[in-house]
């Protein structure tokens, strides 16, 4: 006796109309496989767009630790950019970039300790933190 299996066919996702804000990967790509010049000015429009976050939450308190996160988090993401396209590793092997991701991840660690311990040292707020630093 044969068993019947039912076929399933995967449905194919609608083709939206390409407006001068949409991007695919090949709109960052030359003939090569290297980051175009298109690419590169966006990668820098977005890391000055991330500049301007940084100053903007800058002028509000989230607290000691807030601050710091937030300040870390957008720098993270920034310093993922260079690394990704200006430090070519979109276009080096994959070891080198599970080395990049490894580094940045043991990197990351290490300020998140520095943070908490300082954290729990002088509380949180500008009156605490005074007589800590060294000016």
């Amino acid at each position: 006796m044969k068993l019947k299996v039912p076929h399933f066919s995967v449905p194919t996702l609608p083709q939206f109309p390409k407006t001068k804000f949409s991007f695919g990967p090949e709109d960052f790509t030359d003939s090569d496989g290297h980051t175009s010049v298109k690419g590169y000015f966006v990668i820098f429009i977005s890391l000055m767009v991330f500049t301007v976050i940084t100053v903007l939450l800058h002028l509000m308190n989230f607290g000691l630790l807030g601050n710091a996160l937030s300040a870390m988090t957008i720098a993270a993401i920034k310093a993922s950019l260079v690394i990704y396209f200006f430090m070519h590793v979109r276009e080096s092997p994959k070891i080198i970039g599970f080395i990049a991701v490894g580094s940045f991840a043991w990197l990351s660690i290490l300020f998140l300790f520095t943070i908490a311990d300082f954290q729990a040292q002088y509380g949180d707020g500008p009156s605490n933190v005074e007589h800590a630093l060294p000016w």
